[in-house]
Order: structure tokens, then sequence, then C-alpha cells
């Protein structure tokens, strides 16, 4: 598993930080509202849904770390087929069939 995080702000304008997780070829995205270091681990991350911003964020991060060679090419082409439209993010397992 393959675990990215990147700080944002809300709709309201609080900082949260946002976790994207690539495991079995589907990515899974986390939400935590941003604490100091004595409430960290009171908080509970929360599953959000991927928007075209998010999906463009991610991609952005994962360029930035794929020319330092910290990740795969294959992980920029899935979400660059996702924007597209022409790949979903769903699991395996649970396709309709």
């Amino acid at each position: 598993m393959e675990t990215f995080s990147w700080k944002d702000k809300d709709a309201d304008g609080n900082k949260v930080v946002y976790e994207a997780s690539h495991f079995g070829g589907w990515w899974q995205l986390t939400c935590t509202p941003k604490v100091g270091r004595a409430m960290k681990d009171d908080v509970i991350a929360e599953p959000a849904e991927f928007t075209p911003e998010l999906w463009q964020t991610l991609r952005d991060l994962l360029w930035r770390k794929y020319q330092r060679r910290r990740v795969s090419w294959a992980l920029i082409e899935h979400i660059d087929a996702i924007l597209a439209g022409k790949a979903t993010n769903e699991r395996r397992d649970q396709r309709r069939k």
C-alpha cells in the first residue's frame, strides 16, 4: 500500500489533511482536520469523496514525486485516465458483473 498526504483548506476555510492510499488498483481518500500534536491521537480520519480538484492535486503531488523517482509512472497514468473519463476508481472485488 502506498499512502500520500497533503494539506489543504475545506469549504469553510479550516485546514484539513487529505490522505490518499493506493492498494489493489484503486484509490481511497480520507480527510482529517489539522490539529496540534497533543490532539493528533484523538482525531479520527473520515472517508472522503474524490472531486476533480482533489484528483488534480493528487496528480500534481505524484508528478513531483515521479520527477525525483519516488513513484512509478503507472500511478500517474491511472490518474490521467480517471481524469479523462477512460477509467474508474472502484475496487476490483466489488465490480458489478
